[in-house]
């Protein structure tokens, strides 16, 4: 999901990472109404407090690479498409999924057309429809707004908008079988033509709109916006679902809480409801917060960690064997038992368990083999060593920066045990981490080696 000039990257994923989110396990809390009895059943009503780990770069569609900027999207912007918990995409504002079997899907995969439902609107009451659709994908590929990604959409040559504007109808020059994913949930959902089609594409996301849309669609609104503070957001009453009493919620208060004790002394207090990304090395006072609270972890999540090698860097980028080495030193076992206290499982593939098709539960892990790798390394040349026993040849040395997001203690500990393990191979890793802004800005936009030679997240 990676565009314009940037690094280009070999991704090894080397964990899966068991993402742990605390929440309200019934009545009480923080909530000034609780959104659930203690049998489970909804009821309308009541104030929702969540803290986000990290701050939101921007609220709108396609614009932010950040997680947390994700979770305040999804509750402002109705998508094409919804994933659902088991991994699997459902109508969001469209009539139906698009299949071969309905015409919506050509036989080579390249020609798709989506049908809205009628009577949708916007957050202030203007229609929304399939020229809102066709507006967007023109927005993130025309160039001058800087989308997270145009993969997918830059396949399109052309669309068509039904004379009702209710279908939209598009051409690819190539198959592109993952089509409708790129259109799911609130992170891609389309954008209000009539509030951005009279601004500079370029100025869009320096505007007041980046990170306070006055227009939305999804099932909430942003009534407040407080750099640093807070973000919330309530009932959107022109929701498409809002005739069948959805969401159940008044409003939902997203709290920017950048320190990981804070949140927890946030759960011991009771001021909270809920929170995500949490430091998992805190995992025993979270589960003592039972039964108040509960812990969840998805099982079938499509999240993992891995490390992504830079092309650019001259080395990494065109010397197979160091890859194979690096695979071959790291230790997943000590990475999961170390760094994620036991919560975490190995995952050798780029697909997480939630996608279907495209996980493969038997896919094989790099063996780990230090012999072999030094072996490797050896016959590839890389056969000079310094007092410290780093490896060099022909005037390059194996010393690259590793590179993620601060203040995050499990990911420190990743490269501390990264670190003990490349070394036994005759590697250095310097390590430069950034906050997560800058970290996840420097890593999409700037393909220069030397900003960083290997990433993890």
């Amino acid at each position: 999901m990676l565009k314009r000039p940037r690094p280009r990257l070999l991704m090894m994923s080397f964990s899966l990472v068991a993402v742990l989110m605390l929440v309200l396990s019934a009545c009480g809390g923080a909530s000034s109404s609780s959104s659930s009895t203690s049998a489970g059943t909804p009821v309308k009503g009541g104030t929702w407090t969540d803290d986000l780990y990290e701050e939101p770069d921007s609220l709108l569609p396609n614009s932010s690479s950040e997680t947390f900027s994700d979770m305040v999207d999804n509750t402002i912007y109705a998508p094409l498409f919804l994933g659902n918990a088991k991994g699997a995409i459902t109508p969001g504002i469209v009539t139906e999924l698009p299949t071969t079997a309905n015409g919506g899907i050509s036989a080579d995969l390249k020609t798709w057309t989506f049908h809205l439902k009628p009577g949708l609107k916007w957050s202030d009451g203007q229609p929304l429809d399939a020229r809102d659709v066709d507006f967007t994908w023109k927005l993130w590929t025309g160039g001058k707004f800087t989308p997270i990604s145009t993969t997918g959409f830059n396949l399109i040559t052309s669309s068509t908008v039904s004379s009702d504007n209710l279908s939209i109808t598009f051409h690819l020059k190539a198959p592109f079988s993952p089509f409708l994913a790129i259109w799911t949930d609130g992170i891609n959902a389309p954008m209000p033509a009539h509030v951005f089609s009279s601004m500079a594409p370029d100025k869009i996301q320096t505007s007041k709109e980046n990170l306070d849309p006055s227009v939305g669609s999804g099932p909430f609104t942003l009534s407040e916006s407080v750099s640093g503070d807070h973000y919330t957001v309530v009932r959107n009453p022109n929701y498409y679902l809002a005739s069948q009493g959805l969401p159940y919620l008044d409003k939902i208060v997203f709290r920017v809480v950048p320190n990981q004790d804070t949140i927890l002394k946030d759960f011991q207090a009771g001021n909270i409801d809920s929170a995500y990304f949490l430091d998992v090395s805190k995992f025993l006072a979270y589960q003592r917060l039972a039964p108040t609270y509960t812990i969840y972890t998805n099982p079938i999540s499509s999240l993992f960690e891995a490390m992504y090698f830079n092309f650019h860097n001259p080395i990494l980028g065109t010397d197979l064997n160091v890859r194979k080495a690096i695979a071959m030193a790291i230790d997943h076992n000590a990475l999961i038992q170390v760094a994620r206290r036991g919560y975490a499982t190995p995952l050798c593939t780029d697909h997480g368990q939630a996608y279907v098709p495209g996980y493969q539960a038997d896919a094989p892990c790099p063996k780990y083999d230090v012999a072999g790798a030094n072996a490797l390394l050896d016959q590839d040349g890389w056969t000079t060593k310094d007092l410290n026993g780093i490896r060099s040849k022909g005037g390059q040395r194996l010393e690259f920066q590793y590179s993620t997001t601060a203040n995050n203690i499990w990911r420190a500990d990743d490269e501390l045990v990264l670190q003990q393990q490349m070394k036994a191979i005759g590697i250095k890793l310097d390590i430069q981490n950034y906050p997560a802004s800058t970290f996840f800005g420097t890593f999409l936009t700037d393909g220069k080696a030397g900003v960083y030679d290997i990433a993890e997240f």
